[in-house]
């Protein structure tokens, strides 16, 4: 089975199929609209791809390899069920809040704020240095440092 994170083979998301299904929350931001342009360039293997977003976004559609996927309003609900990895890109706060909604169904959350940067439980990991520190996730969460 192959693996990919950041369009290289590594061995940090063994246990999962060759298709996952993503989610990107915070998709109208910058750093949002750049994980869909990289997830579509680097052909990365998803097979589902839900993108998520405050009330102001929700609604709004963007294309992701020719097909318009809308933007469905984050909430305190079941929508992360069935997802394999949720990139997080909205803020500590957002972060913060609904983290236990992202990774309660097993979804590996990946977060790009600073919330979680000094959590003891969640690795900081920068793929290239320490990848397999994304093994040991007690919280379901992996940090990104973000400040490059």
């Amino acid at each position: 089975m192959k693996r990919l994170v950041a369009g290289k083979q590594t061995t940090v998301f063994t246990q999962y199929r060759t298709k996952m299904k993503i989610a990107i929350v915070g998709t109208s931001g910058a750093v949002g609209q750049e994980l869909l342009r990289v997830l579509e360039e680097r052909n990365f293997p998803l097979n589902e791809l839900l993108l998520f977003g405050s009330s102001r976004s929700a609604g709004s559609s963007y294309t992701f390899k020719g097909k318009s996927i809308t933007v469905k309003e984050l909430q305190h609900n079941d929508d992360f069920k069935g997802v394999d990895i949720a990139f997080v890109s909205a803020g500590g706060s957002t972060s913060l809040e609904y983290a236990d909604t992202i990774t309660k169904h097993g979804a590996i959350m990946i977060d790009n704020s600073s919330a979680f940067r000094m959590d003891d439980d969640v690795p900081l990991v920068v793929p290239e240095i320490n990848g397999e520190d994304a093994l040991n996730r007690p919280k379901g969460i992996i940090a990104n440092p973000n400040c490059t």
